[in-house]
């Protein structure tokens, strides 16, 4: 059996250590027949721009959030009958009180083994996981994809390395919606089955020429109009290459304001994970693992040689990354990945289209009444309907007179002592039974908005209903029922993020390390990856090889929160 642990380790050596290389050198030995070309990309962005036009909705929903709930048009309105922008935001609190129920009860990160002789190496790989979620800030970009998904109905999360070296070596970052654009054809949640994932990002000029020095004057050059004409223009060497160059730079039919601004002198930058479909030979070894057989490695024919493992044909699909500057193409190189770096959080999805939402769309049609009937309420308040006989007047004043000192409250009239309608002259009516009316429907509306997002008054510490204590959980229970699928969906995704984040650590943990461990009682030191020889074979291998070892990660069960636990054992 050890036998096939050694096999395992030197099969994984080569892999590990070529995993984030920015380019290999097969790739800069010669061109990559499965390198994503110009006009693939140009199909994948006319398919992005005919999907659904959720993003508009999406930003509406957050707007609202925001308390920006008036158009241009009833501002101007409303600012003709003498109101201001009457507004009764009652979205964000509720909202607010589910983004606290995800802050109170959030749980950790845990790393489990299959087998209890890798518990070691389960437990330094927990605290190693621990420390990367505290140093790079895990917890709060995964708060701030919830609080997206709540609003908007779609957040995400980038797990990936920090390619500044002054900081943590891993990043997670949240990512804006407007960012990031993926295959709509795929329908699982993970994007397991997506074609490609494409981020979308303005940089200086500069600043992102400085990442890819082959391609440095082109991209500055790019961002500015006069240098971009002159670049062309002139047979530059670089230029000469773009111009005979398998789509590439001006082969293509973008418009320039697609991609340049000259005034700012930025670029875009399209970030472009996708997947090719390859058939070969995998090894599929002892433990469920399966690696992709390479015949020029000669750790894989060792192994297949000695009988452990056979080479299998399949087909599978592989991960590779692309940068595109514009319409240039500055790099394209394979990677091990198997899956994106991008972490989709959805809330809802609509079945027939995919179209995610959140709480709050469900809730603008009640916001929409609310305010319309606040600024319909506040009319009525000052309004005053003036019914006058013909001689109720005295000569010492007029019709225009009346209207405008009957809105005041120290109005003054003259009447007319020989008026033929004494008590009744004048009439007025100050429409109190309709502002009731109206104030009556908006409380029953303002009830609407939280019962459309299953967020009752009892979860936002409000008074309610309910007398008794038992009557309040139920209520809270209920409220937490409700947002059952959409905290699921949350769970799924964070555990996605610790799984992402797991796999770079352990691609970097590949020599011998001492971890400490803090199990909460004691702690302890852990060895992992120790070198051993089999006596028997005289062939080497790795004790508690973190490579190897089938862990997994996990949400705990109990809330990581002080007040949590304080409720628990207080």
């Amino acid at each position: 059996m050890k036998n096939v642990v050694i096999g395992t380790d030197l099969l994984d050596q080569e892999r590990i250590d070529g995993q984030n290389a920015h380019a290999s050198s097969e790739d800069k030995a010669k061109p990559d027949e499965c390198a994503l070309s110009v006009r693939q990309l140009e199909r994948w962005l006319e398919e992005i721009r005919n999907q659904p036009q959720w993003r508009r909705e999406a930003d509406k929903c957050v707007d609202y959030y925001d308390g920006n709930q008036l158009d241009a048009d009833t501002l101007e309105r409303l600012e003709a009958k003498g109101l201001g922008p009457l507004i009764t935001n009652l979205i964000a609190p509720t909202v607010n009180a589910v983004l606290g129920m995800e802050a109170k009860t959030r749980t950790d990160w845990h790393v489990g083994a299959d087998d209890d002789k890798y518990g070691d190496v389960a437990e330094a790989l927990n605290s190693k996981l621990h420390e990367a979620e505290r140093e790079s800030n895990a917890d709060r970009s995964n708060s701030d994809a919830y609080a997206a998904m709540i609003k908007a109905g779609f957040g995400a999360v980038e797990v990936s390395r920090e390619s500044n070296p002054f900081k943590f070596p891993y990043r997670v970052d949240y990512i804006h919606r407007s960012e990031l654009f993926w295959d709509w054809h795929c329908k699982k949640p993970d994007w397991s089955d997506a074609r490609y994932v494409v981020r979308k990002k303005q940089f200086d000029a500069d600043h992102i020429a400085s990442f890819f020095p082959d391609f440095k004057d082109v991209i500055k050059a790019a961002g500015n109009w006069r240098d971009w004409t002159d670049y062309l223009t002139f047979d530059s060497k670089m230029s000469a290459e773009l111009l005979h160059s398998i789509d590439q730079g001006i082969r293509t039919s973008w418009d320039d304001l697609d991609w340049r601004d000259v005034t700012r002198q930025r670029v875009v930058c399209y970030e472009v994970w996708y997947r090719v479909w390859v058939r070969g030979l995998v090894l599929k070894l002892p433990g469920g693992r399966t690696l992709e057989f390479d015949p020029k490695n000669k750790f894989h024919r060792a192994v297949v040689a000695s009988g452990v493992v056979q080479p299998q044909a399949a087909v599978y699909d592989k991960i590779r990354c692309a940068f595109y500057i514009g319409p240039i193409r500055v790099r394209d190189m394979a990677t091990n990945k198997r899956c994106f770096p991008y972490i989709p959080f959805y809330g809802y999805r609509e079945d027939l289209t995919g179209v995610p939402y959140g709480l709050i769309r469900s809730m603008l049609s009640p916001q929409d009444e609310i305010n319309a009937r606040t600024a319909r309420m506040m009319w009525l308040l000052n309004s005053r309907r003036v019914m006058i006989d013909e001689d109720a007047l005295s000569d010492k004043n007029t019709h225009s007179d009346v209207s405008r000192e009957i809105a005041r409250a120290d109005a003054y009239i003259i009447t007319n002592p020989t008026r033929s309608n004494g008590a009744n002259a004048i009439r007025i009516d100050d429409n109190m039974a309709l502002s009731q009316q109206q104030f009556s429907v908006m409380q029953e509306r303002k009830a609407a908005i939280q019962e459309a997002a299953g967020v009752y008054s009892a979860m936002m510490g409000q008074q309610s209903n309910a007398s008794s204590g038992l009557a309040i959980q139920s209520l809270v229970e209920q409220g937490v029922t409700t947002l059952a699928e959409i905290n699921d969906n949350y769970r799924m995704s964070r555990r996605m993020v610790g799984e992402a984040l797991l796999d770079l650590i352990k691609e970097d943990t590949i020599e011998q390390a001492e971890v400490l461990v803090d199990t909460g009682i004691v702690k302890r030191r852990v060895i992992v990856n120790i070198p051993r020889v089999d006596p028997e074979t005289g062939q080497k291998y790795k004790e508690n090889d973190v490579q190897t070892a089938p862990v997994k990660v996990a949400l705990s069960d109990v809330p990581s929160t002080p007040t949590y636990r304080q409720q628990q054992f207080g």
